[in-house]
């Protein structure tokens, strides 16, 4: 069995989720999975995800990977993370997805990653329990206007606070064609830097961690949903190379850094259905300045100078459905459903289908 073969089988219990609530089974709107390494120097005990959106509450969520997807083991859908089943939040200002988060519970160790390229959950080769690193992943109808990561640490012992994770939050913005026909218009992208704790006042007027970017794009004819945003992937193994080794990085609140911010303008076919993007991060260990802004006046690029492109901190997986935005969808059921949904799916068993 091929690796999407065996991808598409284990998330087909998930898709069959949104076929009982939606004609079409598909996911409409932006996705993003992702692997992240923990690399606050700190023991982590959980995850966040918060969506900053006053707009949006838990029913504009589509899927939350290890909350609604059985992916065949023996634990149901939170066997795919360490931490188990996520909990969901409505805020006023948004959703709060939140892995773990109990001090003593299950942790991820703070360390380099040494097997980049294959995703962090138990169907990677690269991954265990005593790795630094793990995959987190959600689905949305429509594009929130901010998400942060968070990983929950205890950086002071027996406190839990968080720090800002090193894998960006991917925005998609998407421009319709004209008439309103399926297919086709324009998206741009952006990814935005974060600084470590940028939240709190003594960070303030601190320059944010360093990143050196690689980016890769693809555009298909099909909707996507999360299954298809893993390494192995026919899509994302299609996906070329857009820009290498970008330097991103925040700029202190009132300063202007050019580097904060990344932009792509996509045109898309009539046939386009999909954008896919994913953007390897690495620690940039090369020339800073005084105040910490890095400093590329000379060449520095990694393959001149490897000794700048430090460890492997992450990838971001994201995508976007751009054909029927406005079609009604499935949603995250409340908690309520949850073991009816679990039931279901438990009889449903797999079911294997490829697109190409």
């Amino acid at each position: 069995m091929t690796n999407r073969t065996r991808i598409h089988a284990l998330a087909a219990a998930g898709v069959l989720l949104a076929a009982s609530s939606s004609a079409g089974a598909a996911v409409f709107g932006s996705l993003a999975n992702f692997d992240v390494v923990n690399d606050t120097g700190f023991n982590a005990y959980g995850f966040e995800i918060e969506i900053e959106d006053p707009s949006y509450d838990h029913t504009m969520i589509t899927s939350v990977f290890g909350y609604d997807r059985n992916f065949g083991l023996a634990g149901g859908p939170g066997a795919v993370e360490r931490y188990g089943v996520p909990t969901i939040t409505d805020l006023p200002t948004g959703v709060l997805i939140r892995y773990g988060g109990l001090l003593g519970g299950p942790s991820t160790p703070s360390g380099p990653y040494n097997t980049p390229g294959d995703s962090c959950w138990p169907f990677g080769a690269g991954w265990s329990t005593a790795t630094s690193c793990d995959h987190f992943g959600v689905s949305t109808y429509g594009q929130p206007a901010r998400t942060t990561y968070r990983w929950i640490v205890e950086s002071t012992p027996g406190v839990l606070t968080t720090q800002i994770a090193g894998v960006p939050g991917i925005n998609f913005n998407y421009t319709p064609p004209a008439g309103g026909q399926p297919g086709g218009g324009a998206v741009e992208v952006e990814v935005r830097a974060e600084a470590p704790n940028h939240e709190q006042p003594e960070n303030e007027g601190v320059w944010g961690q360093a990143f050196w970017i690689k980016t890769f794009s693809n555009k298909v004819a099909h909707n996507i949903d999360l299954g298809d945003l893993f390494r192995g992937d026919d899509d994302q193994e299609a996906a070329e190379i857009e820009t290498e080794w970008e330097i991103l990085q925040r700029a202190p609140a009132g300063e202007n850094g050019e580097n904060g911010q990344k932009f792509a303008d996509l045109a898309l076919a009539d046939g386009d259905q999909a954008v896919l993007r994913r953007y390897e991060f690495y620690e940039y260990t090369g020339p800073t300045k005084p105040d910490g802004e890095a400093d590329c006046s000379k060449n520095c690029d990694p393959d001149s100078h490897p000794e700048y492109l430090g460890r492997f901190l992450g990838a971001q997986m994201a995508g976007l459905n751009v054909n029927e935005l406005q079609a009604p969808i499935a949603v995250v059921p409340e908690p309520g459903t949850y073991g009816l949904m679990f039931a279901g799916l438990g009889l449903v068993g797999l079911v294997v289908h490829r697109r190409k």
